[in-house]
């Protein structure tokens, strides 16, 4: 069997067996399709293999003995867009109301998709002593 094949069939990429450990080899392409790739005609490709290395890890941020008196903001990514995700937010915050009301509730919708930064947020939430954020996925 052809190794491409059974690499394909078992959902890998033929970058895995390429050569180095961090990058396939570029191969030459068909000179129909070179004329967009550069002089030479090559194509890199990055190998999709798990580093071995650990990526460099941050503590937990400490637990807050109360919630008495505490501003906590309840974040939404807002996973489906359109800004129709915000119920268990909404509904922590009638719960907290009820349950809780020395605890101080703010909704938001953090900006982009669930992978971008938001930095104007942050900012708002360490300007306004922001004492907790709970961040999810609602809908």
């Amino acid at each position: 069997m052809d190794r491409r094949k059974m690499l394909a069939l078992l959902g890998a990429s033929p970058a895995l067996v390429a050569g180095s450990s961090s990058f396939a080899r570029s191969a030459p392409l068909p000179s129909s399709r070179a004329a967009g790739c550069g002089a030479e005609g090559l194509v890199s490709v990055l190998n999709p293999g798990i580093e071995t290395r650990l990526a460099n890890r941050v503590p937990l941020a400490p637990r807050l003995s109360t919630l008495q008196g505490k501003t906590i903001y309840l974040v939404d990514f807002d996973w489906g867009g359109m800004q129709q995700n915000g119920a268990i937010q909404h509904e922590m915050e009638k719960w907290f109301a009820q349950h809780m009301p020395g605890v101080k509730t703010i909704y938001k919708i953090k900006g982009g998709n669930f992978v971008t930064d938001d930095p104007a947020l942050w900012k708002e939430i360490a300007d306004n002593h922001g004492d907790g954020v709970i961040i999810g996925v609602a809908g």
